[in-house]
């Protein structure tokens, strides 16, 4: 009797483990990389290739303002008619984390020796279920690198955003981007730029408007609005890394 009953109760945890394995979606392309987990850390390949690929046929020169990060960063079409004349290079990618973005960073970063990186990411991070101070960590994480690698690099970096579909997240965003503000006043070579407040209407809720029909990523009005806001802070720090 004592052996079904072990028997029983081992096959059961079997079943139990094997389910968890085969959970639908969670490692499948789609899916966001849960908690930091790197098992499709390279997710994005095909789209860092087509960057290595344009550089091979004109790299860009070194010293500009590389735009880096998710797919807010990715999508913006006009960024650098926005913010010339100052010499941007976009390598935004996927619906990356930041986890992502330092596994690429030898590609699509450091290579370029930026003076200034906007960085834009995080947003997927906790959208993935990670929590906000974890998704804090992993961006100290690529500060951390950034210096170590650029240390004369300045890092502009962009406030997670207000947006309809991840309205109900907006508290874990807030927390996240005070951490990153906190965390900012104390490095020279980070600016915090909150935008949150040019996405919202009257009603302290994200302005539709300005969103596409995902909404989640912003449109050509919503982009104006960074644009206003970001432009002068990069403008001042690009000018002061540049000699006269």
């Amino acid at each position: 009797m004592k052996k079904h009953i072990i028997f029983a109760m081992l096959a059961m945890l079997l079943a139990a483990t094997f389910s968890c394995k085969n959970e639908p979606g969670k490692h499948s392309q789609g899916a966001m990389i849960p908690r930091g987990d790197s098992t499709q850390i390279d997710r994005f390949e095909d789209e860092i290739k087509k960057y290595e690929e344009a550089d091979k046929a004109q790299m860009p020169a070194k010293g500009g303002v590389l735009f880096v990060g998710s797919s807010s960063f990715r999508l913006w079409s006009t960024v650098a008619q926005d913010f010339a004349p100052l010499p941007v290079i976009n390598r935004g990618f996927g619906g990356s984390t930041t986890p992502e973005v330092m596994h690429y960073a030898k590609r699509i970063v450091y290579k370029y020796e930026p003076s200034v990186i906007v960085y834009y990411c995080g947003e997927n991070d906790m959208a993935s279920e990670t929590p906000p101070q974890v998704a804090f960590q992993n961006f100290k994480k690529f500060i951390g690198e950034t210096e170590k690698n650029l240390a004369n690099a300045t890092v502009v970096f962009v406030s997670a955003k207000p947006s309809p579909s991840r309205w109900a997240m907006w508290k874990d965003f807030q927390q996240f981007n005070s951490m990153v503000e906190l965390f900012a006043k104390n490095r020279p070579n980070l600016r915090y730029v909150d935008i949150s407040k040019e996405l919202l209407g009257a009603n302290g809720e994200p302005d539709a408007s300005l969103f596409v029909e995902d909404k989640l990523h912003i449109n050509a009005s919503g982009y104006a609005k960074w644009t206003a806001v970001l432009k002068p802070i990069v403008t001042e720090v690009y000018n002061s890394k540049t000699p006269k």
